[in-house]
């Protein structure tokens, strides 16, 4: 074998051993996340962070392990640290529409509205292939809290028709067409979220609000009732004060 064919095939078995490296950390990483899954639903953030920081040390650039940093950093109320992961994440990866989506979370969640519509309108034009809903969904919430109601109805529509199975963006709606006083849309719309979740006593009161809107105290009085017997007092006094005659009992 001469010198060339010696120095391409030693060429060959270095980016072959790279290869098989890259290969065992990857699969090593897959490991680590999955077990900080395990431990996330089991409320085990702290133990879930030190897999996933080992993770990254191993391989710096996953995705995966970045992004699981920062929505745990976000999960345990560590501010200052989600915000700079997210924020260097965007930095360093421009075209991963994911890390827009995570900055537009937090910054949702710091009540900065107008910065978490540019993170959303971002990650929405490099068109995520999958989970394109909760884009949708979070601009959404950045509207409704700046009061651009109509643009939120608009966002939280598409949410739904990229995925009509999200409990949380039909009650987003709900909220919206009540506030705007829409309320046999906001009525529906409460309706669809108990499809998709269970009902807890503010629901229960915004859907019994929505009817006694209406005037429709036959509908409204039952979900009063209910919310009353799960501690909301508000929904109490509308029972004692609007709903004297016996009142179906909702299961």
């Amino acid at each position: 074998m001469n010198a060339a064919m010696k120095s391409i095939f030693a060429l060959v078995l270095s980016m072959l051993f790279a290869f098989q490296a890259n290969a065992q950390k990857e699969s090593e990483v897959s490991v680590l996340l999955a077990e900080a899954d395990g431990l996330v639903s089991e409320n085990k953030l702290e133990e879930a962070l030190v897999k996933t920081q080992h993770a990254i040390r191993l391989f710096p650039s996953s995705l995966e392990a970045l992004q699981m940093r920062i929505n745990l950093y976000f999960l345990m109320n560590n501010e200052k640290e989600a915000v700079r992961y997210a924020e260097e994440a965007v930095r360093k990866y421009p075209e991963v529409p994911e890390f827009y989506y995570l900055d537009g979370i937090i910054n949702n969640a710091r009540e900065r509205y107008v910065k978490a519509l540019d993170d959303f309108d971002r990650g929405i034009e490099l068109q995520p292939s999958i989970n394109l809903y909760k884009y949708y969904l979070g601009r959404g919430v950045s509207h409704m809290n700046l009061m651009e109601y109509e643009q939120a109805i608009a966002d939280f529509s598409s949410s739904i028709e990229q995925n009509d199975t999200v409990a949380s963006a039909y009650h987003s709606r709900a909220m919206v067409n009540y506030e705007i006083k829409d309320y046999a849309a906001a009525a529906t719309d409460f309706l669809k979220v108990l499809d998709y979740s269970e009902g807890n006593a503010a629901l229960y009161f915004n859907l019994g609000m929505s009817y006694y809107r209406l005037e429709q105290k036959d509908k409204a009085c039952p979900y009063f009732h209910k919310a009353c017997t799960l501690g909301n007092t508000n929904a109490c006094r509308m029972t004692l004060m609007e709903c004297a005659k016996a009142i179906p009992v909702i299961p």
